[in-house]
């Protein structure tokens, strides 16, 4: 790193404390968005309903992020504008306890909707713009480490909320924890704008959507992944919204032991992502991602959990098979779309993923009327298994990114 010039050293540290400050935040608010509506008296259709809402609006707002994006050449500015909506939304969500009945869930479910289409709107523009900051033979080493980092933090964080929830009880350690992920927020925000701005001029061509689309049919990498990682995480999709639903309701585990299950995933995930990035550097993207074959195992195990040290054993797995599969999937999607108008190609790839996805928490959701969550947890075990089939049949990495087709 030290041969890059300085503005962009500048770049890469700030984008590596981007990550710790918003992984502090996200610590204290994912793992309990949905054990904040249980406590607001929402319901198992509630859940599904939310997070189906959460994938059809990254499918709605993926496109018109990336347009602006791709047309302005603000990268930043739209990963920044973005950013900062989400963060808001956490005050939104800290007044919902001060309503009565669903009017309370209602308003936490919009903000918690909002914010998965405030990540969609600048997801294209923040995917780009990594491209841009981080050079290829660095990206290996580079996000490991960060992706080390923001597991680390969230080791933190994640029981450090759980523990205030359960000392200050439900709500107001909800509201706690709303108010340390605002902090750490704007601190995220501060890293990120240090990352210099995407130095590509602004775009003449009117280069439009049903021509990205188009051209992605001459895209053979990057549709076969796009394809195998959809129906990946249409099987995702189905069974992991629930997990901590069947934690809280089915097993009838505390907050702080939930929290600390969480904790232990993101634990075996920090261990491993030093390894999988050496691994990463020496063999290879779609190699790194093989270490995914343990995902469907994984949501299948869930079905046996009885007690707290079943779901620490199970989600220590987890974290280990996600591990070097996100880690090769980010990285993969930037080497198999262009570099011209890339943000354009990330939003399609987020717009199918997203559609497909939402229909997951809709299948679950319904499934969870009539069988048992061990079911739905196996059916959602299927799908991912069909998944990483298609990927380990269809995907093969590039040399490297392809010339926009024309």
């Amino acid at each position: 790193m030290a041969d890059l010039p300085e503005h962009q050293q500048k770049g890469l540290r700030g984008f590596w404390l981007d990550g710790l400050f918003a992984s502090l935040a996200n610590g204290f608010t994912d793992p309990y968005y949905s054990l904040y509506m249980l406590s607001l008296h929402a319901t198992n259709a509630q859940i599904g309903l939310v997070n189906t809402l959460n994938q059809l609006a990254a499918a709605c707002l993926a496109l018109p992020g990336a347009t602006i994006a791709d047309r302005t050449g603000r990268y930043k500015q739209m990963a920044l504008f973005a950013g900062v909506i989400s963060r808001l939304m956490w005050i939104v969500m800290l007044t919902a306890p001060l309503f009565r009945g669903q009017t309370s869930v209602t308003i936490v479910l919009c903000a918690w909707v909002a914010i998965a289409g405030m990540g969609a709107l600048g997801n294209a523009a923040w995917t780009a713009l990594s491209a841009d900051l981080v050079p290829p033979r660095l990206r290996g080493g580079y996000f490991a480490s960060r992706n080390m980092v923001i597991q680390f933090v969230s080791l933190l964080a994640i029981p450090t909320a759980g523990f205030l929830v359960n000392i200050l009880g439900e709500p107001e350690g909800y509201q706690v924890n709303l108010l340390f992920a605002l902090a750490f927020g704007v601190g995220s925000i501060y890293f990120y704008n240090q990352i210099p701005e995407h130095a590509a001029p602004q775009q003449t061509d009117r280069f439009g959507t049903l021509q990205a689309l188009r051209r992605m049919t001459k895209l053979p990498h990057f549709m076969r992944f796009t394809a195998a990682h959809t129906v990946l995480m249409l099987g995702a999709m189905i069974g992991s919204p629930f997990i901590n639903v069947f934690m809280a309701e089915e097993r009838h585990f505390s907050v702080g032991v939930i929290g600390l299950v969480t904790t232990i995933g993101g634990l075996f995930t920090f261990l491993s992502m030093r390894a999988m990035g050496r691994f990463h550097d020496r063999f290879g993207i779609t190699a790194t991602m093989r270490f995914g074959l343990g995902i469907p195992l994984v949501i299948a195990l869930w079905a046996l959990v009885s007690k707290p040290w079943h779901a620490y054993v199970v989600n220590a797995f987890g974290g280990f098979a996600w591990a070097g599969y996100n880690l090769g999937s980010f990285n993969l999607l930037l080497v198999t779309t262009p570099d011209e108008h890339r943000p354009r190609y990330i939003a399609l790839y987020t717009t199918i993923v997203s559609i497909v996805s939402a229909i997951g928490p809709i299948i679950g959701a319904w499934s969870l009327q009539s069988v048992s969550f061990q079911t739905v947890f196996l059916i959602s075990g299927g799908v991912r298994c069909v998944g990483l089939l298609l990927f380990f049949m269809l995907v093969r990495e590039p040399d490297s990114s392809p010339p926009d087709p024309q």
